[in-house]
Protein backbone atom coordinates (compact mmCIF):
# COMPACT_ATOMS: atom_id res chain seq x y z
CA UNK A 1 0.00 0.00 0.00
CA UNK A 2 3.08 2.51 0.64
CA UNK A 3 4.49 1.66 -2.51
CA UNK A 4 1.28 2.47 -4.26
CA UNK A 5 0.90 5.80 -2.36
CA UNK A 6 4.45 6.96 -3.64
CA UNK A 7 3.76 5.71 -7.02
CA UNK A 8 1.11 8.03 -6.93
CA UNK A 9 2.72 10.95 -5.77
CA UNK A 10 5.83 10.24 -8.09
CA UNK A 11 3.02 10.38 -11.07
CA UNK A 12 1.20 13.28 -9.90
CA UNK A 13 4.51 15.23 -10.19
CA UNK A 14 5.20 13.56 -13.21
CA UNK A 15 2.09 14.31 -14.78
CA UNK A 16 1.92 18.20 -13.66
CA UNK A 17 5.61 18.95 -15.13
CA UNK A 18 4.17 17.37 -18.30
CA UNK A 19 0.87 19.50 -18.32
CA UNK A 20 3.32 22.88 -17.21
CA UNK A 21 5.38 22.46 -20.16
CA UNK A 22 2.50 21.43 -22.36
CA UNK A 23 0.56 24.66 -21.41
CA UNK A 24 4.05 26.84 -22.07
CA UNK A 25 3.29 29.32 -19.37
CA UNK A 26 6.70 31.25 -18.60
CA UNK A 27 6.63 32.55 -14.74
CA UNK A 28 8.72 35.82 -14.02
CA UNK A 29 8.32 37.35 -10.79
CA UNK A 30 9.01 40.78 -12.11
CA UNK A 31 9.97 42.17 -16.04
CA UNK A 32 10.95 45.68 -17.08
CA UNK A 33 9.38 47.51 -19.59
CA UNK A 34 12.36 47.47 -22.04
CA UNK A 35 12.33 43.69 -21.97
CA UNK A 36 8.54 43.45 -22.46
CA UNK A 37 9.02 45.89 -25.42
CA UNK A 38 12.81 45.53 -27.01
CA UNK A 39 13.54 48.15 -29.17
CA UNK A 40 13.74 45.40 -32.44
CA UNK A 41 9.47 45.33 -31.60
CA UNK A 42 8.91 48.68 -33.33
CA UNK A 43 8.00 47.27 -36.55
CA UNK A 44 5.92 44.78 -34.62
CA UNK A 45 1.61 44.77 -34.13
CA UNK A 46 1.47 45.31 -30.93
CA UNK A 47 -1.53 45.07 -28.54
CA UNK A 48 -2.22 46.15 -24.82
CA UNK A 49 -5.77 45.81 -23.50
CA UNK A 50 -6.71 45.92 -19.79
CA UNK A 51 -5.44 47.54 -16.72
CA UNK A 52 -5.83 51.46 -15.73
CA UNK A 53 -4.51 54.36 -17.66
CA UNK A 54 -1.27 54.58 -15.29
CA UNK A 55 0.44 51.41 -16.24
CA UNK A 56 -1.11 52.08 -20.14
CA UNK A 57 0.71 55.14 -20.38
CA UNK A 58 3.91 53.31 -18.94
CA UNK A 59 3.90 50.75 -22.03
CA UNK A 60 2.96 53.60 -24.48
CA UNK A 61 6.33 55.71 -23.32
CA UNK A 62 7.87 52.94 -23.78
CA UNK A 63 7.05 51.95 -27.00
CA UNK A 64 7.11 55.55 -28.19
CA UNK A 65 11.15 55.46 -26.95
CA UNK A 66 11.72 52.75 -29.22
CA UNK A 67 10.30 54.37 -32.13
CA UNK A 68 11.94 57.71 -31.35
CA UNK A 69 14.96 55.60 -30.91
CA UNK A 70 15.20 53.83 -34.40
CA UNK A 71 14.16 57.09 -36.13
CA UNK A 72 10.62 55.19 -37.64
CA UNK A 73 8.15 57.44 -38.43
CA UNK A 74 4.58 57.01 -35.81
CA UNK A 75 1.45 58.41 -35.88
CA UNK A 76 -0.63 58.68 -32.33
CA UNK A 77 -4.19 59.15 -32.81
CA UNK A 78 -5.96 59.62 -29.19
CA UNK A 79 -8.93 61.47 -27.53
CA UNK A 80 -8.38 63.99 -24.97
CA UNK A 81 -5.14 62.15 -23.58
CA UNK A 82 -2.90 64.47 -21.68
CA UNK A 83 -0.70 62.04 -20.18
CA UNK A 84 0.52 61.01 -23.57
CA UNK A 85 0.51 64.06 -24.90
CA UNK A 86 2.89 65.23 -22.17
CA UNK A 87 5.06 61.74 -22.96
CA UNK A 88 5.75 63.37 -26.22
CA UNK A 89 6.71 66.81 -24.88
CA UNK A 90 8.69 66.45 -21.83
CA UNK A 91 10.81 63.64 -24.09
CA UNK A 92 11.14 66.24 -26.93
CA UNK A 93 10.18 62.91 -29.48
CA UNK A 94 7.56 64.49 -32.12
CA UNK A 95 5.52 67.02 -33.05
CA UNK A 96 1.93 66.98 -30.49
CA UNK A 97 -1.43 68.89 -32.15
CA UNK A 98 -3.86 70.44 -30.16
CA UNK A 99 -5.98 73.27 -29.23
CA UNK A 100 -2.87 74.84 -27.70
CA UNK A 101 -0.48 73.74 -30.47
CA UNK A 102 -2.35 74.34 -33.75
CA UNK A 103 -0.25 73.09 -36.35
CA UNK A 104 -1.82 70.73 -38.03
CA UNK A 105 -2.44 71.04 -42.20
CA UNK A 106 -4.30 68.33 -43.78
CA UNK A 107 -2.41 68.80 -47.75
CA UNK A 108 1.01 69.66 -46.66
CA UNK A 109 2.92 67.26 -48.98
CA UNK A 110 0.00 66.13 -50.74
CA UNK A 111 0.62 66.39 -54.82
CA UNK A 112 -3.08 67.89 -56.32
CA UNK A 113 -4.25 64.24 -57.20
CA UNK A 114 -3.70 63.21 -53.82
CA UNK A 115 -5.73 65.92 -52.58
CA UNK A 116 -8.13 64.96 -55.10
CA UNK A 117 -8.33 61.40 -53.77
CA UNK A 118 -8.90 62.48 -50.37
CA UNK A 119 -11.52 64.83 -50.82
CA UNK A 120 -13.41 62.51 -53.37
CA UNK A 121 -12.57 59.42 -50.54
CA UNK A 122 -13.52 61.12 -47.22
CA UNK A 123 -17.11 60.37 -46.23
CA UNK A 124 -17.62 59.05 -50.19
CA UNK A 125 -21.46 58.42 -49.14
CA UNK A 126 -22.56 61.50 -47.49
CA UNK A 127 -21.07 64.05 -49.91
CA UNK A 128 -21.40 61.83 -53.05
CA UNK A 129 -18.95 63.85 -54.71
CA UNK A 130 -18.18 62.63 -58.17
CA UNK A 131 -15.06 62.36 -60.59
CA UNK A 132 -15.79 65.48 -62.13
CA UNK A 133 -15.01 67.14 -58.85
CA UNK A 134 -11.35 66.72 -59.62
CA UNK A 135 -11.63 69.54 -62.26
CA UNK A 136 -12.68 72.22 -59.88
CA UNK A 137 -9.87 71.08 -57.65
CA UNK A 138 -7.61 71.51 -60.18
CA UNK A 139 -8.90 74.54 -61.31
CA UNK A 140 -8.36 76.21 -57.46
CA UNK A 141 -5.43 74.28 -57.23
CA UNK A 142 -4.14 76.67 -60.43
CA UNK A 143 -5.32 79.68 -59.63
CA UNK A 144 -3.61 79.53 -56.11
CA UNK A 145 -0.68 78.55 -57.69
CA UNK A 146 -0.96 81.95 -60.26
CA UNK A 147 -1.22 83.98 -57.28
CA UNK A 148 1.75 82.00 -55.38
CA UNK A 149 -0.21 80.68 -52.72
CA UNK A 150 0.97 77.35 -51.41
CA UNK A 151 -2.16 74.85 -51.58
CA UNK A 152 -2.71 74.22 -48.26
CA UNK A 153 -5.75 72.99 -46.73
CA UNK A 154 -7.05 76.78 -45.26
CA UNK A 155 -6.62 77.79 -48.79
CA UNK A 156 -8.71 74.93 -50.21
CA UNK A 157 -10.98 75.20 -47.52
CA UNK A 158 -11.73 79.17 -47.36
CA UNK A 159 -12.16 79.10 -51.24
CA UNK A 160 -15.43 80.37 -52.58
CA UNK A 161 -16.70 77.46 -54.52
CA UNK A 162 -19.77 78.44 -56.01
CA UNK A 163 -17.99 82.23 -57.23
CA UNK A 164 -15.21 80.44 -59.54
CA UNK A 165 -15.94 81.54 -61.81
CA UNK A 166 -16.09 85.17 -61.14
CA UNK A 167 -12.48 84.34 -59.63
CA UNK A 168 -10.93 83.18 -62.80
CA UNK A 169 -12.61 86.82 -64.51
CA UNK A 170 -10.81 88.50 -61.82
CA UNK A 171 -7.47 87.22 -62.27
CA UNK A 172 -7.70 87.56 -66.13
CA UNK A 173 -8.41 91.26 -65.80
CA UNK A 174 -5.91 91.59 -63.52
CA UNK A 175 -3.78 90.06 -65.45
CA UNK A 176 -2.59 87.06 -63.06
CA UNK A 177 -3.56 84.75 -65.87
CA UNK A 178 -3.47 84.32 -69.71
CA UNK A 179 -6.04 84.50 -71.89
CA UNK A 180 -4.97 80.44 -72.70
CA UNK A 181 -4.82 79.96 -69.04
CA UNK A 182 -8.52 81.16 -68.63
CA UNK A 183 -9.87 79.14 -71.29
CA UNK A 184 -8.21 76.14 -69.44
CA UNK A 185 -9.90 77.30 -66.14
CA UNK A 186 -13.45 77.92 -67.72
CA UNK A 187 -13.31 74.63 -69.39
CA UNK A 188 -12.36 72.65 -66.02
CA UNK A 189 -15.18 74.81 -64.24
CA UNK A 190 -17.68 74.06 -66.65
CA UNK A 191 -17.14 70.48 -66.72
CA UNK A 192 -16.95 69.87 -62.95
CA UNK A 193 -19.51 72.26 -61.97
CA UNK A 194 -22.35 70.26 -60.85
CA UNK A 195 -19.58 69.28 -58.01
CA UNK A 196 -18.56 72.79 -56.56
CA UNK A 197 -21.37 73.19 -53.72
CA UNK A 198 -21.03 69.53 -52.91
CA UNK A 199 -16.92 70.34 -52.73
CA UNK A 200 -18.10 73.62 -50.71
CA UNK A 201 -20.49 71.75 -48.48
CA UNK A 202 -17.60 69.56 -48.24
CA UNK A 203 -14.69 71.90 -46.54
CA UNK A 204 -17.44 73.16 -44.32
CA UNK A 205 -17.93 70.55 -42.49
CA UNK A 206 -14.85 69.80 -42.39
CA UNK A 207 -13.43 72.93 -40.56
CA UNK A 208 -15.65 72.53 -38.17
CA UNK A 209 -14.34 69.09 -37.02
CA UNK A 210 -10.75 69.85 -37.92
CA UNK A 211 -10.82 73.49 -36.29
CA UNK A 212 -9.24 72.62 -32.90
CA UNK A 213 -5.93 71.13 -34.63
CA UNK A 214 -5.99 72.87 -37.81
CA UNK A 215 -3.64 76.17 -38.74
CA UNK A 216 -4.43 79.48 -40.18
CA UNK A 217 -1.32 79.85 -42.15
CA UNK A 218 0.85 76.87 -42.96
CA UNK A 219 3.56 79.47 -44.07
CA UNK A 220 4.25 81.28 -40.50
CA UNK A 221 3.20 78.42 -38.38
CA UNK A 222 4.91 75.30 -39.68
CA UNK A 223 1.98 73.13 -40.82
CA UNK A 224 2.51 69.50 -40.67
CA UNK A 225 0.30 67.03 -42.03
CA UNK A 226 0.34 63.11 -41.78
CA UNK A 227 2.01 62.67 -44.98
CA UNK A 228 4.64 65.19 -44.19
CA UNK A 229 5.32 63.16 -40.73
CA UNK A 230 5.56 60.16 -42.20
CA UNK A 231 8.39 61.30 -44.91
CA UNK A 232 10.33 63.21 -42.48
CA UNK A 233 10.57 60.20 -40.29
CA UNK A 234 8.50 61.86 -37.07
CA UNK A 235 6.56 61.30 -34.30
CA UNK A 236 2.99 63.08 -34.88
CA UNK A 237 0.42 63.06 -31.75
CA UNK A 238 -3.46 64.13 -32.86
CA UNK A 239 -6.38 64.75 -30.39
CA UNK A 240 -9.30 63.75 -31.89
CA UNK A 241 -10.90 65.73 -29.65
CA UNK A 242 -14.09 63.58 -30.08
CA UNK A 243 -14.71 59.91 -31.40
CA UNK A 244 -17.81 61.21 -33.23
CA UNK A 245 -15.37 63.27 -35.59
CA UNK A 246 -16.03 60.79 -38.58
CA UNK A 247 -14.80 62.96 -41.12
CA UNK A 248 -11.46 63.72 -39.13
CA UNK A 249 -10.78 60.38 -39.09
CA UNK A 250 -11.14 59.20 -42.27
CA UNK A 251 -9.24 62.07 -43.83
CA UNK A 252 -6.36 60.64 -41.71
CA UNK A 253 -6.93 57.31 -43.25
CA UNK A 254 -7.03 58.27 -46.48
CA UNK A 255 -3.94 60.32 -45.71
CA UNK A 256 -2.24 57.33 -44.42
CA UNK A 257 -3.23 54.95 -47.39
CA UNK A 258 -1.44 57.31 -49.78
CA UNK A 259 1.62 56.97 -47.59
CA UNK A 260 1.35 53.12 -47.63
CA UNK A 261 0.34 53.41 -51.12
CA UNK A 262 3.96 54.91 -51.73
CA UNK A 263 5.55 52.28 -49.57
CA UNK A 264 6.65 54.16 -46.82
CA UNK A 265 7.34 52.44 -43.41
CA UNK A 266 5.56 54.12 -40.26
CA UNK A 267 3.59 53.18 -37.24
CA UNK A 268 -0.33 53.76 -36.33
CA UNK A 269 -0.76 54.02 -33.05
CA UNK A 270 -4.52 54.18 -31.45
CA UNK A 271 -4.86 54.88 -27.68
CA UNK A 272 -8.43 53.79 -26.82
CA UNK A 273 -9.66 55.49 -30.02
CA UNK A 274 -13.28 53.30 -30.84
CA UNK A 275 -12.85 51.04 -34.14
CA UNK A 276 -16.07 49.71 -34.98
CA UNK A 277 -17.85 52.40 -36.27
CA UNK A 278 -15.69 53.63 -38.88
CA UNK A 279 -15.19 50.75 -41.25
CA UNK A 280 -11.97 52.61 -42.80
CA UNK A 281 -10.19 52.78 -40.29
CA UNK A 282 -10.76 49.12 -39.18
CA UNK A 283 -9.90 48.32 -42.70
CA UNK A 284 -6.55 50.29 -42.30
CA UNK A 285 -6.04 47.84 -39.64
CA UNK A 286 -6.64 44.58 -41.19
CA UNK A 287 -4.60 46.10 -44.01
CA UNK A 288 -1.30 44.17 -44.68
CA UNK A 289 1.60 46.87 -45.81
CA UNK A 290 5.04 48.21 -44.54
CA UNK A 291 2.82 49.61 -41.68
CA UNK A 292 2.50 48.46 -38.49
CA UNK A 293 -0.35 49.09 -35.50
CA UNK A 294 -0.02 49.52 -32.11
CA UNK A 295 -3.44 49.46 -30.46
CA UNK A 296 -3.54 50.77 -26.94
CA UNK A 297 -7.06 49.85 -24.91
CA UNK A 298 -8.94 49.46 -21.89
CA UNK A 299 -10.65 46.49 -23.18
CA UNK A 300 -9.70 46.18 -27.10
CA UNK A 301 -13.22 43.62 -27.59
CA UNK A 302 -15.51 46.23 -26.11
CA UNK A 303 -13.78 48.96 -28.23
CA UNK A 304 -14.99 46.98 -31.20
CA UNK A 305 -17.98 47.06 -29.60
CA UNK A 306 -18.56 42.84 -29.61
CA UNK A 307 -17.48 42.72 -33.25
CA UNK A 308 -15.98 39.12 -33.57
CA UNK A 309 -14.26 39.36 -37.22
CA UNK A 310 -12.76 42.33 -36.40
CA UNK A 311 -11.14 40.97 -33.09
CA UNK A 312 -10.45 37.73 -34.79
CA UNK A 313 -8.56 39.66 -37.61
CA UNK A 314 -6.71 42.64 -35.84
CA UNK A 315 -5.73 39.88 -33.26
CA UNK A 316 -4.87 37.69 -35.81
CA UNK A 317 -2.12 40.36 -37.23
CA UNK A 318 -0.66 40.91 -33.51
CA UNK A 319 2.83 39.96 -33.11
CA UNK A 320 2.47 41.00 -29.12
CA UNK A 321 -0.16 41.11 -27.10
CA UNK A 322 -0.38 42.61 -23.33
CA UNK A 323 -3.23 41.79 -21.27
CA UNK A 324 -4.05 43.27 -18.05
CA UNK A 325 -7.43 42.56 -15.77
CA UNK A 326 -10.24 43.06 -17.54
CA UNK A 327 -13.70 43.71 -15.84
CA UNK A 328 -15.69 42.30 -18.68
CA UNK A 329 -16.15 38.10 -18.10
CA UNK A 330 -16.72 38.07 -22.13
CA UNK A 331 -13.72 39.91 -22.99
CA UNK A 332 -11.72 37.64 -20.96
CA UNK A 333 -13.49 34.57 -22.85
CA UNK A 334 -12.16 35.95 -26.02
CA UNK A 335 -8.50 36.54 -24.87
CA UNK A 336 -8.22 33.13 -23.60
CA UNK A 337 -9.88 31.59 -27.09
CA UNK A 338 -7.13 33.84 -28.60
CA UNK A 339 -4.41 32.69 -26.83
CA UNK A 340 -5.17 28.58 -27.32
CA UNK A 341 -5.74 25.59 -25.24
CA UNK A 342 -3.55 22.72 -24.68
CA UNK A 343 -4.09 18.99 -24.22
CA UNK A 344 -3.96 18.68 -20.50
CA UNK A 345 -3.80 15.19 -18.68
CA UNK A 346 -6.58 14.58 -15.98
CA UNK A 347 -5.75 12.22 -13.17
CA UNK A 348 -9.00 10.28 -11.38
CA UNK A 349 -8.85 8.41 -8.36
CA UNK A 350 -10.50 5.19 -8.17
CA UNK A 351 -10.79 2.47 -5.98
CA UNK A 352 -11.75 -1.43 -6.40
CA UNK A 353 -12.96 -3.40 -3.18
CA UNK A 354 -14.52 -6.95 -3.41
CA UNK A 355 -14.13 -10.76 -1.75
CA UNK A 356 -11.45 -12.80 -3.55
CA UNK A 357 -10.85 -16.02 -2.71
CA UNK A 358 -8.10 -14.63 -0.24
CA UNK A 359 -10.83 -12.55 1.75
CA UNK A 360 -12.14 -8.67 1.03
CA UNK A 361 -9.55 -6.75 -1.19
CA UNK A 362 -9.19 -3.20 -1.84
CA UNK A 363 -7.21 -1.81 -4.24
CA UNK A 364 -6.60 1.72 -5.46
CA UNK A 365 -5.62 3.26 -8.76
CA UNK A 366 -5.48 6.13 -11.00
CA UNK A 367 -6.96 6.79 -14.66
CA UNK A 368 -5.78 9.04 -17.02
CA UNK A 369 -7.60 11.15 -19.22
CA UNK A 370 -6.92 13.93 -21.92
CA UNK A 371 -8.97 17.09 -22.19
CA UNK A 372 -8.61 20.43 -23.81
CA UNK A 373 -8.11 23.65 -21.75
CA UNK A 374 -7.33 27.46 -21.80
CA UNK A 375 -3.92 28.01 -21.51
CA UNK A 376 -4.85 30.91 -19.72
CA UNK A 377 -8.64 30.41 -17.94
CA UNK A 378 -11.02 33.63 -18.12
CA UNK A 379 -11.31 33.80 -14.65
CA UNK A 380 -7.04 34.30 -14.52
CA UNK A 381 -7.52 37.59 -16.84
CA UNK A 382 -10.16 38.59 -14.88
CA UNK A 383 -8.66 38.63 -11.49
CA UNK A 384 -5.15 39.88 -12.93
CA UNK A 385 -3.49 42.59 -9.64
CA UNK A 386 -2.54 46.07 -10.30
CA UNK A 387 1.03 45.51 -12.00
CA UNK A 388 0.45 41.65 -13.29
CA UNK A 389 0.30 41.17 -17.52
CA UNK A 390 0.04 38.08 -19.14
CA UNK A 391 2.40 38.77 -22.45
CA UNK A 392 1.79 36.48 -25.35
CA UNK A 393 4.07 36.33 -28.25
CA UNK A 394 2.92 34.57 -31.83
CA UNK A 395 5.36 32.76 -32.81
CA UNK A 396 4.57 32.14 -36.49
CA UNK A 397 7.61 29.26 -36.66
CA UNK A 398 7.96 25.81 -35.29
CA UNK A 399 5.80 26.50 -32.41
CA UNK A 400 2.37 27.68 -33.43
CA UNK A 401 1.05 27.71 -29.71
CA UNK A 402 3.09 30.68 -29.62
CA UNK A 403 5.44 32.31 -26.35
CA UNK A 404 3.82 33.17 -22.84
CA UNK A 405 4.59 35.03 -20.54
CA UNK A 406 3.07 35.50 -17.33
CA UNK A 407 4.52 38.10 -14.94
CA UNK A 408 3.84 39.59 -11.07
CA UNK A 409 4.79 42.78 -11.50
CA UNK A 410 6.13 45.24 -14.43
CA UNK A 411 9.10 47.42 -13.38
Amino acid sequence: MITNWIGNIVNYYRIRRINEKEKGVEQFKSITTDVLFPPGSCGENIIISGGDIGQRLRFSERIIENSHVQGRPMIVLHLANSGLENIIVRNNWGVVVNRQNKKFDAFTSFNLQEICQVVLDTCKSRYDIRPEGRYILQAVHELLACKKIRPYFSNFADFPYPQLDVKINDCLTSGLITQDTNDNLVSLNGMGQHERNKIDTFFYDMKAQINHIATDDANSTGGISILSAIKNGKILCIDLNSSANVMLVELIVNSLNIAMRRGIEFTLFLDDVPIANNEMLKNTLCQRSRHNNIICSKDLYAMLSGNNDAFTTITGLAETTVLSSHGSHISCEKWSKYIGEYDKIDVSQNRNAGWGHRGFNTSKGQTMTYKREYRVKPEQINCLFQGVIIKYNKIIHNNQTGALIHTKKVL
